[in-house]
């Protein structure tokens, strides 16, 4: 089972794939552009791999999703904190592209 998980540079995501992890039959793939997440927290594990892409660009995102055919995908990256987002509003309406790229695909991948 191939899982990709948005964000996975943020405690929660990664602590999902760490979860996921302890399942032999599933790959992990973690995209983050690091614009809150921190390098820290992706899993070192023979089964999960990091990419660099931000979701909201659709030509970052959908080759990654095109290559791997994922099972599941979830989707927490977006910005984080009620004082970066009251100081960059603009970037919650970004989020909003990367909700609809997300979407896009599972609906490709049914």
């Amino acid at each position: 089972m191939k899982v990709l998980i948005t964000g996975g540079a943020g405690f929660v995501p990664s602590s999902l794939a760490d979860a996921l992890l302890t399942n032999e039959e599933v790959e992990v793939v973690l995209v983050d552009n690091f614009l809150t997440g921190r390098k820290e927290n992706i899993p070192v594990h023979a089964k999960a791999r990091f990419i660099k892409c931000d979701v909201n660009n659709y030509n970052e995102i959908a080759p990654i999703v095109t290559a791997f055919r994922f099972d599941y995908i979830f989707h927490y990256a977006a910005v984080v904190g009620v004082k970066r987002t009251l100081d960059n509003p603009v970037m919650v309406l970004n989020d909003i592209q990367g909700i609809k790229n997300i979407l896009t695909w599972q609906k490709v991948l049914g």
